[in-house]
């Protein structure tokens, strides 16, 4: 009689991946909606917890352009039009969705910090954005890595 080995049972390992996602507001692929929090912090990619929060949002950014014919400015009190037909489809930015860590990740390579969204309050004067200011921490070796990268890549010129 033959006797078979049946492996212990095994659990996958947690890799606190998927759950906690982000979106963020583009025009281009590199070019990401950001905040400058503080005159004593650095800019601050703005994250979306919820993507009907960052399709608001984008919806007020592409307005302002169009009235405006420029970006809002981000260093001072954002002041945006109120939006018309959120529920359609951005026109010329687009939502771009993201794995927490891999956007912690992309802001550390890039020395950005993260405005976290967690929710959007409608006051009798607009919208309040409620959310916290996240900095992330790399090693010294993580950050020389990126900084190579960078002086790697192909310039405009290239």
């Amino acid at each position: 009689m033959a006797s078979l080995l049946v492996p212990p049972p095994t659990r996958p390992l947690p890799t606190r991946r998927g759950g906690k996602f982000y979106w963020t507001i583009h025009t281009h692929p590199n070019n990401v909606f950001t905040v400058w929090p503080r005159e004593d912090k650095p800019t601050a990619v703005v994250g979306f917890k919820k993507p009907e929060h960052a399709l608001l949002i984008g919806h007020m950014i592409e307005r302002h352009y169009v009235i405006n014919k420029e970006w809002p400015d981000t260093s001072n009190k954002l002041i945006l039009p109120a939006p018309r037909n959120e529920t359609e489809d951005l026109n010329f930015l687009f939502l771009q969705r993201w794995d927490f860590n891999d956007l912690q990740e992309k802001c550390s390579k890039n020395f950005l910090n993260m405005v976290s969204v967690d929710d959007l309050e409608l006051t009798k004067d607009g919208f309040n954005f409620d959310g916290k200011l996240l900095t992330f921490e790399a090693p010294v070796e993580f950050l020389v890595e990126s900084l190579e990268e960078m002086y790697e890549r192909p310039g405009p010129s290239d």
